[in-house]
């Protein structure tokens, strides 16, 4: 949000509706006391884009999905097939 007396860089979004939506986000954002419907709009689609990255960017694990993940951080099983991957990584990237 900008402060008050910051200059604001802003771009325009339009969309097009039926008049039951325009009548639907009229009602809505009225019951929220938003100035308008565009200022309705914009927050519910700000709130709805933080959500949805939200949920892609972070990992949530059930109790014993996170005791498993630890475990193997912890106590990792050799691997002979990634331990030679490993050696192949840095002996190209020392050249």
């Amino acid at each position: 949000m900008a402060h008050k007396g910051a200059a604001m860089n802003t771009a325009r979004i339009t969309a097009r509706v039926d008049t039951e939506t325009q009548k639907l986000l009229e009602k809505a954002s009225a019951i929220m006391g938003v100035s308008s419907i565009n200022s309705f709009i914009v927050s519910a689609a700000v709130e709805k884009a933080k959500s949805i990255i939200s949920k892609e960017t972070s990992l949530k694990l059930s109790k014993q999905d996170t005791m498993l993940f630890i475990e193997a951080l912890e106590n990792p099983v050799f691997n002979e097939k990634l331990a030679v991957a490993a050696k192949n990584y840095e002996s190209k990237k020392e050249q």
